[in-house]
């Protein structure tokens, strides 16, 4: 089954939420609650018995506090940026101040975008900068009335530290100052990832803005959330826009409305998500039946927490070197500074850090779901991976952008990997992920001296039903295990004519290629051969072998011109579904149809003339990050595919639209102006791998391996189109462009493999041994083979690709490869 390790992230919802709120709807009706009949009111009541059983959860009262309902935490933030009664800048009176801690969800962060359009100054503070901050102001400073606020997480979604509530009342009684500035302060609590697995009580500890999400504690429903406002601020709070539903009386004709009178009416713009609204009942509900409360929820949730927070923080190698490199500002023996999150990074054996997507891959083939990257929490990741203000902007000119798995830049960590407990969390679950840990880590394989390659990389650039919960009771025996000092952590595709671009292009592209390399072509040894071609004209799905293939302008003629997709649209891989390496579709060029066969099914033809413009609709679809306009192949083949998957899924196309310039892509080392148009590939329009490199490879694996593979298989799992035979193994990585006959290609950079080089083309079965022996052999990386882009150079030549031509590389002056730039995985679907 799934270990679900990212309830940080989104909470999982139980089976029996989900059955009481369908029979909810089925035995009610709920009409718009702004409506006056019998349906409407129902739902207008029920709303506000909502509202007071989340205040009633937050122990306080419609006295004290009101709900307003958002789209989520980040919209909540949002109108407090946009209400607050900041005095701005250049007035007679001292100007406000926009104070936030710098271990702060970015769009707490992204409030001071709004303070600056109102000429309102913002002031980032470090943790440590608060805690030394005990001085009251003098006595004619306090007396000014000026509005400032103070924004602070309960608890860090980074590291689970938890800041002291206290801080509330300190702050807002001038106890404690953010900044030493005369004036009022005010104080948000965030508490989004607090709430999930703590009991706030804001009847003790009275903050005026409290921002949540309730999928954080509930899992469902999703896109709602709250902002509860201390009723004392309330009145104070500004609007200018007004939306159907927050208006007592307005005229269209001039300038006059009055709003309602309710807080929560006058600042929920339209209609809220009623629905959704009535499904917290049930939440609330489904959480007191299975957890009894909060208090045990922390307590559970922390308990396990601190269980593999100890066994991992004393995982050790041979020599000694920790297993792991943990960023915590605790030693996790108290729920109320820690919450139930582990931010780590795992090591090698001599303390280097591997990347963390290679981690994210691993824990996958082990059904493990983590949480990769910064976790839109910059300033808490630069503070615990020592990155600097510079390390930032020099890591975004290397390509890498938040949320893409550019994990390592000059061998520094860009982010850690981050596992959370909730409700649904069990002992196993704590168990599952250690054993991983030890698994792929502590096994002898695993710390062999990898073998080196010709190329030394060392620069990198650019739910089911509710699980059984467990209280804290039950898991009592944890908690004996004895605390140790804590680490010290430190666009035409149906055509076989060449490109021709204008000779200016043509040109520039030369030109470019010769700034980024110094061509220094391969001296003596023996000849390079092509030894075998390969498209795959469905993605994702098996490979069709050739001696001889046209080339196109996105590649090998036909090559990923289809996918398949759900039902929603969405683009199947093996990753979802690795029975897709058992559809088998082949090209007839002659006969222009493609003829697609499978194990038990009847063979079944797709004409391979483009239906653009006539009764296809065209529509936009992704790959990666790509958008690509295609249309739909039928309902008969989308049957047969349906049938065979046993999932509804569509074929769809390409389309072969001149006017669509939606996937191509600008290359490193060619001409800004150049655009390469590509198919429905991940990355380029080429993948070229090297028989030397994987008979070197299938030496390591075979040693892990109960039955070794054979080089075909090998060669079948890396999915690629060109498989050379060379001298020397890795050689094709100190290549900066090849030629074959009368094509030339350059290389754009190395192949980082991910998890469908486990699945086995031949069965679908996966062996989560496969892509642990690439990283071990190629020393905490997986990249195999390289990706090429084609040259678009006039030739008078066909442009026919053939097994036996002979390659010509060029040499590189820096022998380092920099991958692809990309915020996806990089691999051959």
């Amino acid at each position: 089954g799934i270990t679900y390790l990212d309830h940080a992230g989104s909470a999982l919802f139980p089976e029996s939420l989900l059955k009481a709120f369908t029979d909810d709807l089925r035995n009610n009706v709920y009409g718009n609650p702004h409506s006056q009949n019998i349906s409407s009111k129902l739902t207008y009541d029920t709303i506000e018995h909502v509202r007071y059983r989340i205040l009633q959860h937050f122990h306080t009262t419609a006295e004290d506090y009101t709900v307003i309902f958002t789209s989520g935490c980040t919209a909540a933030l949002k109108l407090i940026a946009e209400s607050f009664p900041w005095i701005p800048e250049g007035t007679r009176q001292p100007s406000s101040r926009f104070c936030y801690l710098t271990d702060s969800h970015t769009s707490v962060v992204g409030m001071r975008g709004i303070t600056a359009s109102m000429n309102v100054l913002s002031v980032p503070v470090k943790p440590k900068e608060i805690l030394l901050a005990k001085s009251r102001l003098p006595a004619e400073e306090q007396n000014c009335t000026t509005p400032h606020l103070f924004s602070y997480p309960a608890q860090s979604n980074f590291s689970g530290t938890k800041y002291p509530l206290s801080w509330i009342q300190d702050v807002k009684s001038g106890k404690l100052c953010p900044i030493r500035i005369p004036g009022k302060w005010f104080v948000l609590l965030d508490a989004a990832s607090y709430v999930s697995s703590s009991p706030l009580d804001l009847g003790v500890h009275q903050a005026d803005f409290v921002p949540i999400s309730f999928y954080k504690i509930f899992g469902f429903p999703t896109g709602l959330g709250a902002l509860l406002v201390n009723n004392q601020i309330a009145p104070l709070l500004r609007k200018t826009y007004f939306g159907g539903g927050t208006a007592a009386a307005y005229l269209a004709g001039e300038d006059f409305y009055f709003p309602r009178k309710s807080v929560a009416e006058r600042f929920e713009d339209g209609t809220v998500s009623f629905l959704d609204i009535i499904a917290l009942k049930h939440g609330f509900d489904a959480l007191e039946k299975l957890t009894g409360g909060m208090e045990k929820i922390k307590q559970h949730t922390f308990t396990l927490a601190h269980y593999t927070y100890t066994v991992l923080s004393n995982l050790k190698y041979a020599n000694g070197a920790p297993v792991v490199r943990i960023y915590s500002d605790t030693d996790f023996s108290n729920p109320d500074v820690q919450g139930p999150i582990i931010n780590f990074n795992v090591l090698d054996e001599n303390g280097e850090v591997l990347g963390f997507s290679q981690v994210d891959n691993m824990a996958s083939l082990h059904n493990i779901h983590v949480r990769t990257g910064c976790f839109c929490n910059t300033g808490a990741c630069q503070m615990h991976l020592d990155i600097s203000n510079e390390d930032i902007q020099r890591n975004l000119q290397a390509g890498h952008v938040c949320g893409d798995n550019i994990d390592l830049v000059d061998g520094r960590p860009t982010g850690s990997v981050r596992i959370s407990f909730g409700y649904m969390s069990t002992f196993e679950d704590a168990q599952n992920f250690l054993n991983f840990i030890i698994a792929t880590r502590l096994s002898k394989l695993d710390t062999e001296i990898p073998f080196q390659s010709v190329t030394k990389l060392t620069t990198e650039s650019v739910p089911d039903d509710h699980l059984s919960f467990k209280s804290a009771d039950e898991l009592s025996p944890i908690l004996q295990i004895s605390d140790r000092e804590p680490q010290n952590n430190p666009s035409d595709t149906g055509t076989t004519g060449s490109w021709q671009p204008p000779e200016p292009e043509a040109e520039s592209i030369r030109a470019a290629v010769s700034k980024t390399a110094v061509p220094t072509c391969r001296k003596g040894g023996k000849p390079i051969t092509v030894a075998k071609i390969y498209l795959y004209p469905i993605k994702s799905c098996s490979e069709f072998e050739v001696t001889e293939w046209p080339v196109g302008n996105q590649g090998l003629l036909y090559d990923r011109n289809w996918m398949v997709v759900n039902q929603n649209g969405v683009c199947l891989t093996q990753k979802q579904e690795p029975r897709l390496c058992l559809v088998n579709p082949s090209i007839d060029l002659k006969q222009k149809i493609m003829v697609i066969q499978a194990e038990g099914m009847d063979p079944i033809s797709v004409s391979l003339e483009d239906t653009t413009g006539k009764e296809a609709v065209i529509c936009e679809s992704k790959v990666c990050s790509h958008r690509v306009k295609t249309y739909d192949c039928g309902e008969r083949i989308a049957g047969w595919l349906s049938t065979f998957l046993g999932r509804p899924c569509r074929l769809i196309r390409q389309s072969s639209d001149i006017k669509n310039k939606s996937h191509q892509k600008n290359t490193k080392g060619m001409s800004s102006a150049t655009n390469i148009s590509l198919s429905l590939v991940n990355e380029a329009q080429y993948l070229l791998i090297n028989v030397a490199s994987i008979l070197q490879l299938k030496e390591h694996i075979s040693a892990r391996l109960k039955e070794p593979l054979e080089i075909e298989e090998l060669i079948q799992r890396f999915r690629a189109n060109i498989v050379i035979s060379a001298p020397e193994s890795f050689e094709e990585e100190e290549w900066a462009e090849i030629s074959i006959g009368a094509l030339q290609f350059q290389v754009v950079g190395p192949c980082s493999r991910c998890q469908i080089i486990c699945i086995d083309q031949q069965s679908g079965e996966r062996n989560k041994e496969i892509l642990q022996s690439l990283s071990a052999a190629r020393g905490r990386k997986t990249n195999f083979g390289i990706y090429l882009m084609n040259q678009p150079l006039r030739s008078s030549f066909s442009n026919i690709l053939s097994v036996g031509s002979q390659v010509l590389p060029v040499l590189k002056e820096n022998t380092e490869i920099q991958p692809p730039t990309s915020s996806e995985e990089k691999c051959s679907g």
